[in-house]
Formats: C-alpha cells, sequence, structure tokens
C-alpha cells in the first residue's frame, strides 16, 4: 500500500454518536475509481500496455498490487520499488500485474488460507491474527478479491486482444451497489468491518478483527499486551475514585488469568510438546507460584522475573482472594485459610481490600504480564522489519 504517495488518500471521517457494537460486521463499500488497461500496438507489430488507476470519489483509497498469471492465479506481490529498491520482476515471466483497490476506509479485507478467518488491514499483511500461520501477502487474499483477480486478468487478455486503445475498469459502479437490491456489476466485492480495531503497539499497523486478541498481521506481536494496559489503566481509575477496592482487585487478577490464559493456549498449540506437559500448563492460575513454577520448568519464561519475594508473596495471596471474590461471596473459609496461609483472618469473615492494595496487585499483574509476552515472543518471534521502520518514523516526527 502506497501510504504518503498520491495513491493513498486518507479522507474518511470518523463516524459519530456510533456505539462499538453499530460498526461491527457492516458491509464496507469499496473506495471505487477506474482502472484502464492502455493498448497500443508499436510498428513491428508487438503489443504493449501500461495501466492507470484513478479514483476522485472524496472518500479513503489505497491500492496494492500483485502479480498474477494470465489465467487468474496470484503468484506474487508486484512492488513498485522506491529510494534504493528496484522495480521486482514477475516470478514467472508473462504475468499481469494486477491494481486492487482498498475499501472506502482505506483498508484490504484478508482471509487466512488456514484457519478460514477474515480481518482487515491497511497494508500488506503476512500472518493470519487467528491462527499465527505466515505466508506471502498475495496468499491472504479473500475469496471475492480472487475473483476479482480473475476477472481482472481476463478483461486485460481481451483487451491485448481486440486491439488498440482504452479497456475500462468501472469499479464505481461496484462501490455504488453496496447494500441495493440489484444485480450485481462485474468485479463487485465489499470487505465487513469486525470488532476489534487496533494499530499494533509495535509496528503501528492497523488490524480489524474478530474478538478481542489476536497477533497483528503485519509484524506478528500479540495484541493482548496493549489490551490489558488499557484495562489495568481503566481498573486503576476505578480505585482511584474510591471505589470498590474488592472488585478492582478480583477485575485486575482475572484479566490476568484471561491473558496467561490466550498466552499458554498459543504456546500449546504452537510448540510441540507431551501430554502431560500440556495438562500441567493448562491449569487456572489460582496457585500463581504452582503455576509461574510450571511455566519456567515447561517453557522457560519466568513470570515472576524481577519481582521481590515480598511481591511474589503478596500477589499469591492475592490470587488466592481472588478466588473467594469470585466464588465464595467474598467470605474467607477454612480452604482459603489453607490454601492461602492467611492467618489474619477468620472463617466467615468478609475479606477487605485497600486502595495501596488494589493499586500493589494492579502494578504486579502489569509486571507479570510484561515478563509472559516477552518469553512469549522470544518463542514466537515478530517481524523485525516493519517494527524498526516504525521505530524509525516515530523519531522522525
Amino acid at each position: 500500500m502506497d501510504r504518503g504517495t498520491p495513491l493513498y488518500r486518507a479522507l474518511a471521517r470518523p463516524r459519530q454518536n456510533r456505539s462499538m457494537a453499530d460498526t461491527e460486521f457492516q458491509e464496507i463499500a469499496h473506495s471505487g475509481g477506474t482502472v484502464t488497461f492502455h493498448v497500443i500496438t508499436d510498428p513491428q507489430g508487438r503489443k504493449a500496455y501500461s495501466i492507470q488507476w484513478k479514483n476522485s470519489r472524496g472518500v479513503a483509497a489505497a491500492i496494492t498490487r500483485i502479480y498474477a498469471l494470465q489465467i487468474g492465479i496470484p503468484v506474487g506481490v508486484f512492488d513498485f520499488g522506491g529510494m534504493g529498491r528496484p522495480l521486482n520482476p514477475p516470478p514467472p515471466p508473462g504475468c499481469f500485474p494486477v491494481f486492487l483497490g482498498s475499501d472506502s476506509e482505506g483498508k484490504f479485507g484478508r482471509q487466512c488460507p488456514s484457519c478460514g478467518g477474515y480481518w482487515r488491514s491497511d497494508s500488506w499483511a503476512k500472518i493470519c491474527p487467528y491462527c499465527g500461520i505466515r505466508g506471502q501477502s498475495h496468499e491472504f487474499l479473500t475469496q471475492a478479491q480472487a475473483s476479482y483477480v480473475q476477472q481482472y486478468c481476463h478483461k486485460l487478455s481481451t483487451a491485448l486482444a481486440a486491439g488498440d486503445g482504452d479497456h475500462p475498469i468501472d469499479m464505481d459502479a461496484v462501490a455504488d451497489a453496496v447494500g441495493k437490491e440489484m444485480e450485481k456489476p462485474p468485479f463487485y466485492y465489499v470487505e465487513v468491518s469486525q470488532q476489534n480495531k487496533f494499530n499494533c503497539a509495535a509496528c503501528g499497523a492497523f488490524n480489524d478483527i474478530l474478538g478481542k486478541f489476536g497477533f497483528c498481521s503485519v509484524c506478528g506481536t500479540r495484541n493482548d499486551l496493549q489490551e490489558l494496559e488499557h484495562s489495568i489503566g481503566e481498573i486503576r481509575q476505578r480505585i482511584n475514585s474510591g471505589g470498590n477496592y474488592e472488585g478492582a482487585l478480583k477485575d485486575a487478577v482475572s484479566a490476568f488469568d484471561s491473558f496467561a490464559g490466550q498466552y499458554i493456549r498459543q504456546l500449546v498449540r504452537l510448540v510441540p510438546m507431551t501430554r502431560a506437559r500440556k495438562a500441567r500448563l493448562e491449569k487456572t492460575f489460582q496457585n500463581l507460584k504452582t503455576v509461574a513454577d510450571d511455566v519456567r520448568s515447561i517453557l522457560d519464561i519466568d513470570i515472576l522475573d524481577g519481582l521481590k519475594a515480598a511481591d511474589v508473596e503478596f500477589a499469591t495471596l492475592m490470587f488466592h482472594r481472588r478466588h473467594v471474590y469470585e466464588h465464595k461471596g467474598g467470605e474467607a473459609d477454612e480452604k482459603y485459610i489453607a490454601d492461602s496461609g492467611d492467618t489474619s483472618v477468620r472463617p466467615k469473615q468478609a475479606l477487605r481490600e485497600t486502595q495501596a492494595s488494589a493499586h500493589r496487585i494492579a502494578g504486579l499483574v502489569m509486571e507479570m504480564v510484561r515478563n509472559l509476552h516477552r518469553g512469549f515472543h522470544e518463542i514466537i518471534p515478530t517481524e523485525d522489519a516493519p517494527i524498526r521502520e516504525y521505530a524509525k518514523r516515530s523519531r522522525q516526527t
């Protein structure tokens, strides 16, 4: 995608007064425009052609290019090159360069060839956010985009056979047909908004995925950490407002449990290991020390790295207390006292938290999830190039 060039016009306006649910699973029209094949015959009788893409609809518009066999099978990315980078030749000679326009928000639909998951991105995605499979950008076309590629190649072949002149593809008609009860025009396809739109904290890429958590489709960084940072920030605001400290503790530890569960499930799925080791990892985090020891011994990830002994003891106690708040109505019982070693309370006594204890566990949760996030990506590496490029751009602004 040519962000920052005349081919990219970020003119989309944010939708006002609409809830997140209102924007889920909505059809998003194509950005429109016209692709024109200019066919000429030279004095020696040789056919030549050029391709022009134009768009003036006043919406966000971007374009990507791939190489396809003349029968319409995508085989590679068509890179125009740039400063210090030459134009890349087609993988097999004789391929057609295919221009694909974005939707009217400047985004592109993507579909995983392995798990079938659909999402949207603002650049050439190479990683499925759901299953994590990696490939080349042209391998993640949606079924509708693949159909467009076939029609496009057929149109270009027909244009070359027809003789000199201009042969347009009217994508404005495609854009205008969205949501209308009518026969859809040739080359028709739309994209569909998903549930969680986020910009990757590591590389800045836009992702619109089903559900809340996933891999960035450009660099492969999991978004769980940035989502949790937002959740813990909201919890701290509640703590500062003098709210329910017991509820804040329960939510902070539950957030960690959800975060750790996501990462452990991914590692169990992606890392070969015995069934016995999988079973040890697939336990809840009620007993923090036991599970932390299992994660360290099996995956060499130290969730408690950098924590002082007193902090580990405190966090362990708070994890036991979360279970009481969650399942016992906040009242201590003999099992809680035996498991936690908390002799400061009696059976039936209601547990109480303070603003300080609630803030302390929120901070410790963030330390532990950062440890897990870092260890996860030592096992499942990210793509360094887009992360380095994003860091470079950020330093220049």
